[in-house]
């Protein structure tokens, strides 16, 4: 019986993301595409972790798979391309496990004489084989980390395909997404996800969507979380007053959705910052006074060609010199902190 290589729901890149979600098999010892018919084999369920860390993120994935035909082994492939900006975007301590016993993997080249049409960054695929038995169940797993891409020096991007679960027979039966966030200065500002407007707070730094009989109508579709600077900051220049939205608009419920507590304290106590607050917290005092002095964040008085503490700080500072949006804006955050 002839091996087929199904791909795996698993890839990510800066700018755009290719996949052939058809069927390989091994010739000469590299993998080839071929146009063989569906298995019979469905993914019941799919739970996606993903954790973003500050200097990387990490992706673990349960898989359920059902198999109503015969007893079947496939080749489960796991595809990755050359991506990103100057290596960023590369995967690593990349493990996978079969019904909780861990299993060994085989890096295997994928032929390059495809037609004009088939994606060309594809470069190889860690693959292993998977017995699964008829009227079944089999479970499976995968864990890597991976550094972020880069659509701009300022946003940092993670990205999971989940397109190409749909080269199993039938729709995703049911697909949970889970995103931990252990970032400190920066949080998710667009997400693109099965179904917009489905994420649900879990806890303080956890969200999570449940979908239902999900069919990809494209093998490229991926769920992607752009993350962006809590203050919003988008570029190398002065964070001025001026430009700092907490200052000048009336934020709302949903625009702190994707902040942790911490997070938000500090959102909070930047619009201090910005109005010359002496703080005695040291950690506060490091971020504002120091650590921002780098960036010239909070309009730094800048004294020899270097940034010197946040300017003007103000010794008699009073709650009376917050404008009405600012105080407005304090007491929704502090409601929020408070909440979590």
């Amino acid at each position: 019986m002839k091996k087929i290589i199904i791909l795996f729901s698993l890839l990510f890149s800066v700018f755009s993301l290719y996949a052939n979600d058809t069927y390989f098999f091994m010739a000469g010892g590299q993998l080839v595409p071929t146009k063989e018919g569906n298995v019979d084999v469905e993914m019941s369920e799919e739970i996606i972790n993903i954790v973003l860390n500050p200097k990387d993120y990490e992706i673990t994935v349960d898989f359920s798979f059902y198999n109503t035909g015969k007893d079947i082994s496939l080749e489960i492939g796991f595809p990755f391309f050359c991506l990103g900006i100057g290596g960023e975007g590369t995967i690593s301590d990349f493990k996978c496990w079969t019904n909780d016993v861990e299993t060994s993997y085989t890096d295997y080249p994928i032929k390059k004489n495809w037609s004009s049409n088939e994606p060309t960054e594809l470069e190889n695929a860690y693959v292993r084989t998977i017995k699964f038995p008829s009227k079944k169940t089999t479970k499976t797993r995968i864990s890597y980390k991976a550094t972020y891409g880069r659509e701009a020096p300022s946003y940092n991007i993670a990205k999971y395909l989940y397109g190409t679960g749909s080269s199993w027979k039938n729709a995703i039966g049911k697909m949970t997404v889970r995103i931990q966030s252990n970032l400190i200065y920066s949080s998710p500002i667009q997400l693109a996800l099965p179904e917009e407007g489905s994420m649900k707070r879990v806890s303080d730094n956890v969200w999570e969507a449940v979908y239902t009989n999900i069919e990809p109508d494209e093998y490229t579709k991926c769920i992607t979380i752009v993350m962006g600077n809590i203050f919003g900051d988008t570029g190398p220049r002065v964070l001025q007053k001026k430009r700092f939205v907490p200052c000048n608009v009336e934020l709302t419920k949903q625009s702190l959705f994707w902040y942790t507590k911490p997070q938000l304290r500090l959102l909070r106590n930047a619009i201090y910052a910005f109005n010359g607050y002496p703080f005695k917290s040291k950690d506060l005092i490091e971020l504002f006074e120091v650590e921002c002095a780098e960036y010239g964040w909070f309009g730094f008085k800048e004294i020899d060609g270097k940034y010197k503490g946040y300017y003007p700080l103000d010794k008699n500072f009073s709650e009376d010199k917050l404008s009405d949006i600012e105080k407005y804006n304090v007491k929704l955050i502090l409601e929020e902190e408070k909440s979590l």
